[in-house]
């Protein structure tokens, strides 16, 4: 939630798709006013006929709501670019960029116990199997009850018997990790891995490098690699032993973890100033002179797998005083 007057939404796709019955009674309250919707995409979209559905999809929105301005967010170049030809209005401002460097960050007092860590949930598009030739591999998991497959991830326990998972999904003990517990996790690690071969920006990917962390990556499509550098980022063939000789190349990797986070940094930097922009030019649009960076001290991602009513109101309730005018003198 970026604005409450303006009503500015930031919002995954899967969300208006997905779990409607969450936003739309929120928004009832809104209906003679125009409500600005910041769509983030949550996988990739570079093929034309994920656009042209992308756009039907949009054309009913719109129809049934027409007081509300959709503006899709993007996660590359040419995402952007195929979506702005479809018709679409876009922004490229990838949702990496959302990841907080707040709690994501190096801890130069950790001790490296693992060469390779894989942060990512139990599922084939995942391709654990990619990662059998590493011998000191560590594993962080979410185990969402609608998506929780228990045999698959036994058997993903089984081709990987040598891993360390920081938190089993097969225990009854079970708990999903807290960011900061992630980003210990992840600070106990030499190198960090991203199998997929396509998904939506992959916000471990970011986790990985504002920690510090170096890189393997498969070739990929979503966007994960709009952040990424040769200096510490390796894009290997789709085989467990070229990701194997990968890791073990890039647990020498001679980038160390500050410059890593402060070259990511540098990049997350131009998305913001993108996003800054779009949403003066929404202010600018409705004759509101509010200053939408005023007291943002830090993004931050917060992950949800469902959304409710609850949360969407606390969210407008918080971001009603977050940013002021310049009028009120508190800028």
């Amino acid at each position: 939630m970026f604005s409450s007057d303006p009503l500015v939404i930031y919002v995954k796709d899967w969300v208006i798709r997905e779990q409607p019955l969450a936003l739309f009674p929120v928004l009832r309250q809104f209906k003679h006013k125009t409500v600005y919707l910041l769509i983030s995409l949550s996988w990739s979209h570079e093929t034309h006929l994920r656009i042209k559905a992308l756009a039907l999809w949009h054309k009913r929105h719109l129809r049934r709501n027409p007081l509300h301005r959709m503006i899709f967010l993007t996660n590359t170049e040419n995402e952007n670019r195929m979506l702005a030809a479809a018709g679409l209005e876009t922004a490229f401002v990838s949702s990496n960029s959302f990841v907080s460097p707040e709690i994501f960050r190096p801890l130069p007092e950790s001790k490296k116990r693992f060469d390779a860590v894989y942060d990512s949930r139990i599922s084939d598009f995942k391709r654990h199997n990619l990662s059998t030739r590493i011998n000191s591999l560590a594993l962080i998991t979410a185990r969402y009850p609608s998506l929780h497959d228990e045999p698959y991830s036994r058997s993903i326990m089984d081709i990987l018997p040598q891993a360390y998972w920081f938190n089993d999904p097969l225990k009854t003990s079970y708990r999903p990790m807290s960011l900061p517990e992630i980003n210990t996790a992840i600070n106990q690690c030499r190198v960090g891995l991203c199998l997929s071969a396509e998904e939506g920006a992959m916000y471990a990917s970011m986790q990985y490098l504002l920690s510090g962390l170096p890189v393997v990556s498969t070739q990929s499509l979503g966007g994960r690699d709009e952040f990424f550098h040769s200096d510490y980022a390796l894009v290997v063939a789709d085989n467990p032993e070229a990701v194997a000789e990968g890791v073990m190349q890039m647990r020498h990797c001679p980038v160390d973890a500050l410059e890593i986070r402060r070259r990511t940094l540098d990049k997350i930097e131009r998305h913001k100033t993108r996003l800054y922009e779009l949403l003066d030019s929404i202010c600018a649009d409705v004759e509101w002179q509010t200053v939408m960076r005023c007291r943002w001290d830090s993004w931050s991602n917060r992950p949800l797998l469902d959304v409710t009513p609850a949360d969407i109101q606390k969210r407008i309730l918080e971001a009603s005083g977050r940013c002021v005018s310049p009028r009120d003198g508190l800028v």
